[in-house]
């Protein structure tokens, strides 16, 4: 529809007519409708009027020229004037009747109908003014008047965790809730929540990456002062529980809860029509998503309107441009203008520049529903009424302006307002109660520029400017709305809103502006109770009980403030205090006195007064929280407010709210807490914080560390003791006086006047001062006596230690003391003062790790380390050394260092005295970079570890000594071969500069046991080469071979042997012995995996291959067998002093026992890796007899509690399918004898017993031979790790375990699962906490996880890793709660840990998650934990709980009678027996229960306690004799519940 513009004269002050007007122009004939204004028009007034000439009127009508079709109907085709004498014509008849009727005298006969007389009512005339029909009224919008659908522009008031509170117009308040912000929004929450869900149900997963489309907090999105068109969603006639329940009660939340709105653009845009969407049109929509060069906007536009896959856009550039971030979040709300239109229409380019929306002003739409509030537009003014403004907006629409909106400032509204005139307005609301709809507009400036009201040269908001709870002296009245409050003004012109529920303490009905206490003109005292932003408005209360609140807002109130209060209420958990303000101040139990009350209820009765002080704020949760403690409320120490308020070396009161092992947790004021280290709880050591603390105390405290970061306080209450304080008063040199306290042997304890401060004085020094020997000045102290001149040399600022000393004569001089003295007097050293080659007297107070301690004159200290104690380190190593307690010494002083106080010394004669001196064994060694590659030296052992030593070679040097490095022949057991302080020789390997490291040997022939390296290697070989090679194995399905001169070995095939296929070759086999040479072709090379196989068949070679060798066989034979076997053992020997980083490949064997029978008939022979040369062989040690194993061999020892040796895993070891395979192949590998190739000659038989599983492996190659005939076995795979591990190969070993598990036959679930957790335990050993979670993750992968949770929580327990235990203990009950397993043994960590709370928590937890039929059994551990590891009389507590329930459940009897025996309890345990006796029993349950009574007493009981046992039994029988028969009845066999 085309816009319709009307102008109108002075003279037509307004469009309507009288109902008699009305009829009039009716009765004058039919309304006709407006014509087109088109000139070609014959209805064209310019023609009309040369056509039919008029007189002159006096007014002429400027609408007769843009008179356009009008479709809505109400035209008409009557001039202004002529519609203004039909009005006046009308006027005089009515008036006429009334004088008639009047005059006459007489009443009507009929009474008037309500209808007429609101015609007559209207029809009225007032002096002075007309009121015509057609003014629309003007009314406040209030929330009676608001319907759902209801349009408005609100202002965002409160961010609220999950809502928005809106400020409306009128002064009234809404909620939004965070699912009615945007659409995108709701989508994030939703995936959120799934998400949340999905992460609950298997919590032990690894950690999702947090995903990019999170969904944004309101806070994040929103800020009190933002403009936005709304739509009423409900309204409720008192609140909406589901808001209000969620946020304190207040006066801003009571409000917005009766009105629920949306701001969803597809809401609240749903009606604007596609031809708005032109350049300059402002609305709301969301960000969807980012894209490479801006953000799509959703605009939430009208789909069925033709307006299908419309999007918004913003550009990159115009965000970094008008947003201060730079960037939008998904799911947030845009306020926007329309620039242009893009790709036909379905791309809306929209611009964020906050002028734009500003300037931005609607002229004229195609359809109402595209007027949306915030929208600005020209008004035209058609009438002025006293309560606002009647106008007209886009031509077409009727709308109000109410007297609040218009900013009058006290100004009459018709001297500045006039009809026809046109004002700048923006909507604020629609009025769906009308048809056609109306709309309610402000012409307020802070709303027409979209800001706040601002007061002030700084243009401070008024929400700022005035806080809640402030008083205004005095504020005049100036509009009073009778039935809903009034309108005031503060002395700086601002206005101000009374609601009538505010005006008086006593309901007021109704209000008068003329008459009564409220009218306009009175002054008033006022308080601020709110705000009303996007009016601009004060909310004021009048009622005298608002006045006199202490606080309208918690805001008010500081932490630290005194305050009196009536008792309102007490509850099992607080006690809730009236202290005159909007809310209550709340009571925790600990805050309640000093010290706990059982009773609080005795001492707090409602309407009692306190005296209270605010201990903390919580303005987000409308919370005072109060204490009552007498010693916080009278305390005058300094309160912080915030931790901002806190700084180091602040002394103030707390609270103890938690003890802990190491410590305790305080509160202090401002809800702050600290932390309470055990050393800082006492001046004297506490080993249980408990015996001096409890939860409640009052303590003061001292803040020792500030940490801003982590806003994390470290406090101490030892140095906030009176003393403590009192001596940081004190400095050195400060002249004091005291009295004896105590006297012992070397000091007097003085105690300090007044300061009550205590103090060492040195016997030394007093004897000095009186000039009498200290046994004589000893024998003539006397407790109390006084001590004056005293002076402060030293104090210690952390322990608060002060020594003082008597003032020296000034007629002494400093040299008259001597070296020896140990008085401290004026020439007492002074740390600044000690300088590097000083020469010090001392005396040698103790031995430490680190050296001996020397006491130094003035109670200052040094150390001397133990390889700067002498020239010569075998004295030191003989003992502790020349420094023996108690002896005098001359120390030099090597270094000093400020920072940690400490002062190095020498005793060294070379140091103290080089004119003396002798010679010097050990020369003094002050860094590495004073020692060479090659040189040799001496040392002491520093340290024995599972890796190797460390070697002290001075003070600064230590050098590592490897396991390989110790000694020239292989040592098993070699730690107990060193020991702390033992002096070692050795020469010096390799020195890193950088590092800081040496390594060292010890070795005397560093060249003996040096591996031989291998010339030759597999790329050196090639197929079909003829080469001489060792039998190294022979198994059943080959043999073995290396190749002499290098290090490649492979496997012959047994289809290698022979060119005999039918031939037995298992004979020819057991023909080879190891250690035999062999002429050998080489038939296969794998070069990529560094495989060979070889062959010894007879063609392969001829006469030329062996010439030579026939002469002297048997000689050279001999010789060789020598030879190999020499070498071999000297192979063994040096097995432990192989190098860790060789380049060459280890030593991996194929499992030679797979697939035997298939093998045996292929062409391919098996390949074998390339072995390490120093593999060592058995041959030799076969040949001797061995001592079977009677102990595991020496294992790495480690803290997780894991059995290496594999006992554990032996005694689980399952069988499986695969041992018939493992014993054919062990059973062809031990053959007992063969035949000797040399001529006439037999040989040794060779017994290869030794690779059975039974023996125990002491090398690599035991082990590989083991695992090859037992490959299931996790006892050979773990003990196999265990030797790596002692080798310091931590990789090999986990590489290994990774190995046994490929290995294992998958049938072999309890061999893997030892595996499994062997790899744990090394990884909580020599690992991390981060790889051993991951491995345990993956064991629990694989195996039952309920085992494996709870073999990991051992480990963890035997490794002291108490954390990890306890959070391992709840993920198990999480996951296997339904087990009474679960729950004993948790219970049984708490138990041990001391934690006997939280252990007896878990008892009424298991019995809901646990079915019935497990309760007894569970309760019954309990009990066992609680007569081991907890208290006796609990365990008693809970065994009788289980009697009362089941007095016939023998088995109950019995454990809870061998628990009580456990505690030597004998008479309670004869007292247990008299009351099983007393049931019904069978005659087998009672011998049971006799035999058991008889050997108690043998145990722990007495002789008379045995005949009493027999004569019960005696007296049982006898009086139980029955028939035999009976005996065996059914009783027999009854199972008791």
């Amino acid at each position: 529809m085309a816009p319709f513009n009307r102008k109108r004269s002075a003279g037509d002050a307004s469009p309507s007519k009288s109902k008699a007007a009305r009829t009039a122009s009716t009765s004058a004939g039919p309304s006709k409708p407006f014509k087109s204004s088109n000139p070609k028009s014959k209805s064209n007034p310019d023609r009309e009027s040369h056509a039919a000439p008029r007189p002159a009127p006096s007014f002429t009508s400027a609408l007769r020229d843009e008179e356009t079709d009008f479709p809505r109907g109400g035209g008409s085709s009557l001039t202004a004037l002529e519609m203004k004498q039909v009005r006046e014509e009308g006027r005089r008849e009515a008036e006429a009747e009334e004088r008639a009727e009047a005059g006459s005298g007489t009443k009507r006969k009929r009474p008037v109908s309500e209808r007429e007389a609101r015609r007559l009512k209207k029809n009225e005339v007032k002096p002075g003014k007309e009121h015509e029909e057609g003014e629309i009224r003007v009314e406040e919008l209030n929330y009676k008047r608001l319907v759902p659908g209801t349009r408005l522009l609100t202002r965002i008031h409160t961010v609220l965790p999950l809502h928005l509170i809106l400020s409306l117009p009128n002064n009234l308040l809404a909620h939004v809730p965070i699912t009615e912000v945007s659409s995108t929004l709701t989508t994030l929450l939703s995936s959120e929540e799934a998400t949340s869900e999905s992460e609950d149900e298997d919590e032990d997963d690894d950690e999702a990456s947090s995903s990019g489309n999170r969904a944004p907090d309101l806070a994040e999105l929103f800020v009190p002062g933002q403009y936005f068109p709304a739509k009423v969603l409900n309204l409720y006639p008192t609140a909406s529980q589901s808001f209000i329940s969620q946020y304190p009660v207040s006066e801003t939340t009571r409000l917005a809860a009766r009105v629920e709105m949306t701001l969803m653009p597809e809401k609240v845009n749903s009606e604007v029509a596609k031809p708005e969407l032109e350049k300059g049109y402002t609305l709301v929509g969301e960000v969807r998503s980012e894209e490479d060069k801006g953000w799509r906007i959703g605009l939430g536009l009208n789909e069925a309107e033709g307006m299908k896959g419309v999007e918004g856009w913003v550009s990159r550039e115009d965000v970094e441009k008008h947003v201060p971030s730079k960037t939008l979040t998904v799911s947030q709300l845009l306020p926007a203008t329309i620039s242009s239109l893009g790709a036909g229409g379905r791309v809306v380019n929209l611009t964020l520049d906050p002028a734009e929306r500003t300037r931005a002003q609607l002229s004229e739409v195609s359809n109402v529903g595209s007027l949306l509030p915030g929208h600005q537009v020209s008004a035209l003014i058609t009438a002025v009424v006293p309560s606002g403004l009647n106008v007209k907006l886009c031509g077409f629409f009727d709308g109000t302006i109410e007297l609040t909106h218009l900013g009058l400032a006290g100004q009459d509204i018709d001297e500045k307002f006039k009809v026809g005139k046109k004002i700048r307005a923006r909507i604020i609301y629609d009025n769906l109660s009308t048809t056609p709809r109306r709309f309610a507009l402000s012409a307020l400036p802070h709303i027409l520029d979209l800001t706040s009201l601002t007061v002030g040269e700084k243009k401070t908001p008024v929400e700022q400017a005035i806080p809640i709870g402030k008083v205004l002296q005095s504020v005049t009245v100036v509009r009073v709305i009778s039935e809903w409050g009034v309108i005031c003004r503060t002395d700086n012109g601002l206005e101000g809103f009374v609601h009538i529920s505010h005006i008086s303490d006593e309901r007021i009905p109704a209000l008068s502006s003329s008459t009564g206490q409220f009218k306009t003109g009175t002054l008033h005292r006022a308080r601020v109770i709110g705000h009303s932003p996007l009016d601009g408005m004060l909310l004021l209360s009048f009622e005298q009980k608002v006045l006199d609140q202490v606080f309208m807002n918690v805001d008010e109130l500081q932490v630290g403030q005194a305050l009196k209060g009536t008792i309102h209420r007490l509850t099992d958990k607080a006690l809730f205090v009236n202290i005159q303000g909007s809310v209550d101040g709340v009571v925790w139990p600990l805050h309640y006195a000093d010290i706990r009350l059982k009773h609080p209820e005795k001492r707090f009765k409602v309407g009692g007064s306190v005296k209270a002080r605010i201990f903390a704020l919580e303005p987000a949760r409308g919370r005072v929280i109060l204490t009552l403690k007498k010693s916080l409320v009278e305390s005058g120490l300094e309160t912080p407010g915030s931790f901002a308020d806190v700084r180091t070396g602040m002394v103030t009161s707390a609270v103890v709210s938690k003890i802990l092992d190491k410590g305790c947790i305080v509160d202090l004021f401002g809800g702050l807490r600290a932390f309470v280290p055990q050393s800082e709880a006492s001046q004297n050591f506490i080993s249980n914080l408990s015996d001096i603390f409890y939860v409640g105390k009052p303590v003061t405290v001292r803040i020792t560390e500030l940490h801003t970061d982590t806003q994390r306080l470290v406090a101490s209450v030892r140095q906030a003791l009176p003393t403590a304080i009192a001596a940081e008063k004190l400095e050195v040199g400060d002249a004091v006086k005291g009295l004896v306290a105590q006297i012992h042997a070397e000091q007097v304890v003085v105690s300090l006047v007044p300061s009550q401060l205590t103090a060492l004085l040195s016997l030394s020094n007093l004897s000095n001062h009186r000039h009498m020997g200290v046994d004589e000045l000893r024998a003539s102290l006397k407790i109390g006596e006084s001590i004056e001149d005293l002076v402060v040399v030293s104090k210690n600022p952390t322990s608060g230690l002060l020594i003082v000393a008597n003032k020296r004569s000034p007629t002494k001089t400093s040299a008259a003391a001597t070296a020896g003295s140990s008085g401290v007097s004026s020439r007492a050293l002074n740390f600044d003062s000690i300088q590097v080659g000083q020469l010090i007297p001392g005396k040698a107070v103790s031995h430490t790790p680190q050296g001996t301690v020397i006491q130094l004159p003035n109670m200052l200290r040094g150390r001397v380390h133990p390889t700067d104690a002498s020239d010569d380190l075998s004295l030191i190593a003989e003992g502790n050394g020349p420094l023996n307690i108690d002896d005098d010494v001359t120390c030099y002083v090597l270094k000093v260092n400020p920072h940690s106080r400490i002062i190095d010394l020498s005793t060294r004669k070379s140091r103290v005295n080089p004119s003396t001196a002798g010679a010097v064994v050990d020369p003094e060694i002050g860094g590495i970079d004073e020692l060479k590659v090659g040189q040799a030296v001496r040392g002491l052992v520093k340290n024995v570890s599972p890796h190797g030593l460390f070697v002290a070679l001075g003070r600064t040097a230590t050098a590592r000594v490897m396991i390989k490095e110790m000694f020239d022949e292989f040592v098993k057991d070699w730690q107990s071969r060193f020991e702390v302080n033992q002096l070692v020789s050795g020469k010096i390997l390799s020195i890193d500069q950088k590092k800081g490291l040496v390594e060292m040997t010890l070795r005397k022939n560093t060249g003996k046991g040096a591996k031989k390296v291998a010339q030759l290697g597999l790329s050196e070989f090639s197929e079909g080469q003829k080469v001489e090679a060792v039998v190294k194995k022979v198994e059943a399905y080959g043999m073995f071979l290396q190749i002499e001169g290098s290090d490649v070995r492979g496997l012959c095939h047994k289809s290698e042997i022979s060119d005999n296929k039918a031939q037995d070759v298992s004979a020819a086999l057991k023909g080879f012995r190891e250690g035999d040479k062999v002429k050998a072709m080489i038939v296969g090379i794998d070069r990529e995996k560094g495989k060979i196989s070889f062959g010894v068949k007879a063609s392969y070679f001829d006469d030329e291959d062996f010439g030579g060798e026939d002469v002297d066989m048997n000689g050279d034979e001999e010789e060789q067998d020598g030879e190999v076997d020499e070498d071999e053992d000297e192979e063994e020997g040096d097995e432990e002093d192989e190098e860790e980083g060789d380049e060459e490949e280890d030593l991996t064997f194929e499992d030679g026992d797979e697939d035997e029978d298939e093998d045996e008939d292929d062409e391919d022979d098996v390949m074998i890796e390339v072995s390490h040369p120093s593999a060592p062989s058995k041959v030799a040690a076969a040949a001797k007899p061995k001592k079977q194993a009677t102990a595991p061999a020496s294992t790495l020892e480690l803290n997780a509690g894991f059995d290496w040796t594999g006992a554990a895993a032996e005694s689980e070891q399952s069988e499986s399918e695969s041992e018939d395979e493992d014993d054919t192949a062990r059973s062809a590998a031990i053959t007992s004898a063969s035949k000797s190739k040399s001529k006439g000659k037999t040989r040794a038989v060779e017994d290869l017993t030794a690779t059975a599983p039974d023996a125990q492996p002491e090398s690599s190659a035991d082990f590989e031979r083991a695992l090859l005939a037992s490959p299931n076995s996790s006892f050979l795979w773990i003990q196999y790790m265990s030797f790596l591990l002692q080798l310091h190969e931590i990789d090999k070993a986990r590489k290994l375990g990774r190995q046994a598990l490929e290995k294992i036959g998958y049938r072999e679930e309890e061999e893997k699962l030892n595996v499994w957790m062997a790899l744990v335990n090394l990884e909580l050993g020599f690992g991390t906490e981060e790889s051993a979670e991951k491995t345990f993750k993956e064991a629990a992968q694989y195996n039952d996880a309920r085992t494996v949770y709870t073999r990991y929580a051992d480990a963890l327990a035997a490794a002291g890793k108490d954390e990890m235990v306890e959070e391992t203990y709840k993920k198990i009950l999480k996951k296997f709660s339904a087990y009474p397993d679960s729950w004993t043994r948790f219970a049984e960590f708490y138990l041990k840990k001391g934690d006997l709370d939280a252990a007896r928590a878990l008892l009424p937890r298991s019995l809901k998650s646990l079915e019935k039929s497990k309760h007894v059994e569970t309760i019954e551990k309990m009990a066992i934990l609680e007569f081991r590891h907890g208290e006796a009389e609990r365990g008693k507590t809970l065994f009788e709980g289980l009697m009362d329930r089941y007095p016939r459940r023998l088995d109950l009897w019995s454990v809870y009678i061998d628990q009580l025996a456990k505690t030597s309890d004998i008479q309670g345990v004869r007292g247990l027996f008299n009351r099983a006796l007393g049931q019904k029993l069978t005659a087998k349950k009672a011998k049971f229960l006799f035999k058991k009574w008889l050997n108690i007493e043998t145990r722990i009981g007495d002789v008379q306690g045995q005949e009493k046992a027999k004569e019960k039994a005696r007296d049982w029988v006898v009086a139980n004799a029955k028939p035999e028969e009976d005996a065996d009845g059914s009783e027999e066999d009854e199972d008791d519940e």
